[in-house]
């Protein structure tokens, strides 16, 4: 302590002996993630639908692998059959998806028609194991027809469509058109009443596990105990037993209690939804709607309950009426269940820009999208005449509208490389060649000038004109390098929490009318799971009026917070402080070296507010309303990634999303003689001028601590406060000395934070320091931080602060 009214003397610091190193101790206020600051990526084709429980999830994963491993003889492959496995089949963009394999149907034309069932009708089994097996289409068929694989993307979803939504769209027709529900029964309860079909190019089956047990029979051999009885090649039973040595049936349960066709089904039943992006309002949607597509391709749904969760009341824009329509010359002239000759089911029309071939002989393919599209709009005869004819009456710009909406169904976010254009450019991924064409697209916090029509659109995935760092923080948590032929991942699992701190030296501050606030914003990793952080952004909103832009910390490995071998970060660490806002802090790069990246300099630092390792990623100050009252500094908008433990940075960094809990507000009370800011902080050997702030209330009997603080001091070196009873502006040690009429000091201790700029002294001004000074209600006082600065280049070593004017609370 010094004397009352004695001058303070210039001295290097010394530690105190009762001082101790502080710990920060940051109390959760919030974990960042998915949702907060913009919706989740919608998942890519192949990936498993969102909210699924681990269970389901495994049961996914298991199934994914039976569906794509072919099966062998021994395990009942043939002896006639398409192909060995589902998943060679259903294979583009990822398992499960679609194929230019086609199948061969046939019958006799008559009337009535013939499937010729008893020469192996209608489908054909075109490979066996036995070339004295081998099925031909029969002499007596003088009807053949081309089915193509279809894709089996939210088959799950369009299953868990109540019954009644596809009854009610047979009786809400518009006059021409003559839809109607195909009733099939499900293979797996025969004995239930019919149920309105989902899938098939006729409407032939209601659900997943009747796709599944049909399919394992006619186009691998597989027998099931619900189709117990192989097929005979070309119906020569004589032929079967000569070719089949399995035992009937051939589908067995396996360990875990499923058999192959509880395996198929449960991929299926889980797979998501195509993606559609933009998901709603394009011009192009009004261009569909006025010409009749809409009639017959509904768009919107919403899922009954199921046992499944994830399955359950979901909203679903699959654009089909899942109605038996008369196609006339569209059809395939093969008579199937309650389906005519000209009938066909109406296809769903979501995830339609990954196809690589349309129609049901697959005649629509090429290299052209829009061609494609053309080519197949104009093949819509019969009842779809009506819509043909609109649209050979639309403008070219209309029509460019129209298939810029049609490509929108299956684009995935992000996908820039996939222009719109070629049927074959479409590649489910995020990777960096999709950078290379998305960075120029960066605004930032500018405003966006993108509309839903724009390929830019792609990179917009909040729908408000731009491609700000909030979506780059899904585009880095959605990133998966370079899958040709490759499955996507799954998408990432949360990461554990990401711990945030909003303070101005606590929770509450305290400060007179059109006072100056200043506050951090810190965060750090909550447990090991995860190395650091790697990407924030949030918005900041004060109910006291318009807030400056914060400032981003001069933390050194921080800046250009990238891999030195592929995408950066937009503007590194930082990207764009605005007033009320900060896009982006930090952001560990996952991405692989790839020559069309920019090269940025810099390198990956994982450890950057990891597990106890607290990171300053913003600060900011604001002027106080000049009313007396309580006020609110909030956090909205928040995105958090984190970077994956053990990840090695080869081929890329992973990043998970950081779960969301509710934000801590820092409250402001505005009150007379609160404290205020005055005076003029001295500038550092590291080039930044300190900062004096403060949290809570100076009261001698409140429960609360007044905590002060100086950020932005020297890391590692000695510093504490002085306190006078009056301000005073005199030159001090090449700064200003601001305090006058000294008479305490805190206790010295030593500033935390290793790097530039980023160190910080903080003490708390307990009841008893204000006892021991001999303090009352009512009593003025000025503080200011005196720190040492051994680096100093004027030769003092000594650091000064701003200072605060403060009076003391009952």
């Amino acid at each position: 302590m010094c004397p009352a009214g004695e001058a303070v003397r210039p001295f290097l610091l010394q530690p105190d002996p009762s001082m101790r190193r502080f710990t920060l101790a940051l109390p959760v206020l919030l974990a960042l993630g998915g949702g907060a600051a913009a919706q989740d990526l919608q998942p890519l084709m192949g990936q498993p639908l969102p909210g699924l429980t681990p269970a389901e999830l495994e049961l996914f994963l298991r199934g994914q692998f039976a569906f794509a491993e072919p099966i062998s003889v021994a395990e009942g492959l043939g002896p006639i059959f398409n192909d060995p496995g589902c998943g060679s089949c259903h294979q583009h963009p990822a398992t499960g998806g679609s194929g230019t394999r086609e199948v061969t149907r046939f019958g006799q034309a008559g009337p009535p028609f013939d499937p010729l069932e008893g020469l192996g009708g209608s489908l054909l089994q075109d490979q066996s194991l036995d070339l004295d097996c081998r099925e031909v289409v029969p002499r007596e068929a003088d009807v053949t027809a081309n089915r193509l694989t279809p894709i089996c993307f939210g088959a799950g979803l369009l299953e868990t469509i109540d019954d009644q939504d596809i009854i009610d769209n047979e009786a809400n027709q518009p006059p021409h058109l003559a839809g109607f529900v195909s009733w099939v029964i499900d293979l797996s309860a025969p004995s239930d009443p019919p149920r309105p079909a989902r899938f098939g190019w006729k409407g032939g089956v209601p659900n997943v596990i009747t796709f599944s047990i049909d399919a394992a029979l006619n186009e691998m051999g597989l027998t099931s105990v619900f189709l117990p009885n192989e097929n005979a090649p070309n119906g020569d039973q004589d032929l079967l037993k000569q070719c089949d040595s399995v035992l009937d049936p051939e589908d067995v349960v396996d360990a875990g209690g499923y058999t192959r066709v509880d395996r198929f089904t449960h991929f299926q039943r889980f797979l998501a939804a195509p993606p559609q992006t933009p998901p709603a309002g394009m011009a192009g949607e009004v261009v569909f709607d006025t010409i009749g597509c809409v009639d017959c391709h509904r768009r919107a749904y919403t899922t009954a309950d199921a046992p499944e969760a994830a399955l359950s009341g979901i909203d679903i824009q699959p654009y089909s009426d899942f109605l038996l329509h008369d196609m006339d010359a569209l059809g395939d002239r093969i008579v199937q269940g309650n389906a005519s000759e000209d009938d066909m089911f109406t296809r769903a029309l979501w995830g339609l820009r990954h196809r690589l071939s349309f129609l049901h002989d697959g005649r629509g393919v090429g290299g052209d999208f829009e061609a494609v599209m053309e080519m197949c709009i104009q093949e819509h005869v019969g009842e779809g005449i009506t819509a043909s004819d609109a649209y050979a009456l639309l403008s070219q710009g209309e029509k460019d509208d129209l298939m810029r909406f049609l490509g929108s169904l299956g684009q995935v976010e992000f996908d820039y490389e996939d222009n719109g254009k070629l049927i074959k450019s479409a590649d489910n991924d995020r990777d960096e060649f999709d950078w290379f064409f998305l960075e120029p697209l960066f605004t930032g916090e500018a405003p966006g000038s993108f509309t839903v029509d724009d390929y830019a659109a792609v990179a917009d995935v909040e729908g408000d004109g731009d491609f700000d760092l909030r979506e780059f923080g899904l585009f880095q948590r959605g990133f998966t390098g370079n899958l040709v032929g490759v499955d996507p991942p799954l998408p990432p699992a949360p990461g554990s929490e990401l711990l945030v701190q909003l303070s101005s030296g606590g929770a509450t501050v305290v400060v007179a009318p059109g006072g100056l606030v200043r506050y951090s914003v810190t965060a750090e990793a909550a447990d090991p799971a995860n190395q650091g952080l790697a990407m924030i952004s949030f918005d900041l909103d004060f109910d006291g009026g318009p807030l400056t832009p914060m400032e981003t910390p001069t933390v050194g490995p921080m800046t250009g917070f990238v891999s030195p071998v592929g995408m950066s970060n937009p503007q590194g660490f930082g990207g764009t402080p605005v007033a009320g806002g900060l896009r982006q802090a930090g952001g560990a790069q996952n991405t692989i070296n790839n020559a069309f990246a920019p090269q940025p300099t810099g390198a990956v630092v994982p450890g950057l507010g990891g597990w106890k390792s607290p990171v300053v990623v913003a600060r900011g100050s604001l002027v106080a309303p000049t009313t007396p009252g309580t006020y609110t500094l909030s956090m909205s908008n928040v995105m958090g990634n984190v970077i994956t433990e053990d990840t090695t940075g080869f081929p890329f960094w992973e990043v998970q999303p950081a779960p969301v809990r509710p934000v801590r507000d820092l409250t402001i009370v505005v009150e007379a003689g609160g404290p205020e800011i005055y005076c003029v902080g001295k500038p550092t050997s590291e080039g930044c001028t300190p900062e004096f702030f403060w949290g809570g209330t100076p009261s001698l009997t409140g429960t609360d601590d007044f905590v002060i603080r100086a950020q932005k001091v020297v890391g590692g070196e000695p510093g504490l406060a002085i306190f006078g009873l009056s301000a005073q502006s005199i030159p001090f040690q090449n700064g200003t000395l601001c305090v006058g009429n000294t008479f305490g000091r805190s206790q010295t201790t030593f500033a935390l934070g290793t790097e530039t700029c980023e160190g910080l002294l903080q003490w708390k001004f307990r009841q008893l320091h204000m006892i021991r000074m001999g303090l009352n209600p009512g009593d003025v006082l000025h503080s200011q931080w005196y720190f040492n600065d051994s680096a100093q280049p004027d030769g003092t070593a000594t650091g000064l602060s701003d200072a605060l004017k403060f009076t003391i609370q009952p």
